[in-house]
């Protein structure tokens, strides 16, 4: 399981590969240009959020909803630096004919919104990029981790529906049985009753054979 794992994470990863590389770009916020880095993960949009948002709340940090970028305040990341920073991100499908593949956006600031750019500390942008290059790596592990979550569910609901088909057959057993005992009593209770009755009409014809006499 571990190899499939791994594999699947190296074949998504040399995809990511192939589609680009991190991009610095000026970003819109709040109506004012800021630097940023651009990055293409080919995941769905919801995919990418999702995995974000995971790996974020896993390491104390909850999102932030902030003008159309998912912001998390006071984020200290070894990958990044020493220092803390408040980190913001959007992600938007790459394009229409592309529903695969998210464009993610990611601004930095060192607090108050004062965003940092390659001119600024462009040793922190460097590590910046790296992180985005292994964010797909940590997404397609999320995504795979959330299919085997799925799959395993479906299996659960699958087992579910057999074990119940199987008592339902228990069920039904127990009825057939106990209506094939019913019927072996009705049949001897039918023959008892077949007798009396031949019985009690040879007794009647009996009596009016002496009240001919």
């Amino acid at each position: 399981m571990k190899k499939i794992v791994l594999l699947w994470i190296a074949v998504v990863f040399f995809t990511a590969v192939a589609m680009a590389q991190p991009r610095l770009v000026t970003a819109e916020y709040q109506k004012t240009q800021q630097p940023a880095i651009e990055y293409n993960v080919p995941f769905t949009e919801k995919t990418v959020t999702k995995s974000l948002n995971d790996y974020f709340e896993k390491l104390g940090y909850k999102g932030k909803d902030t003008k159309g970028y998912q912001t998390y305040k006071g984020v200290r990341l070894p990958e990044l630096g020493p220092d803390i920073y408040d980190l913001y991100f959007k992600t938007d499908r790459k394009s229409k004919k592309e529903k695969d593949a998210t464009t993610v956006t990611m601004l930095i600031s060192s607090g108050y919104e004062k965003f940092i750019g390659d001119t600024t500390d462009a040793t922190l942008i460097g590590n910046a990029k790296t992180y985005l290059e292994n964010l797909t790596t940590r997404v397609a592990a999320y995504d795979l981790s959330e299919q085997i979550a799925d799959q395993d569910g479906v299996v659960k609901k699958a087992i579910n529906n057999l074990n119940n088909a199987i008592s339902s057959g228990e069920d039904l057993q127990k009825k057939k049985s106990k209506i094939e005992n019913d019927i072996e009593d009705n049949s001897k209770k039918q023959a008892s009753l077949k007798a009396e009755s031949e019985k009690q009409q040879l007794i009647l014809q009996t009596l009016k054979d002496k009240s001919r006499q």
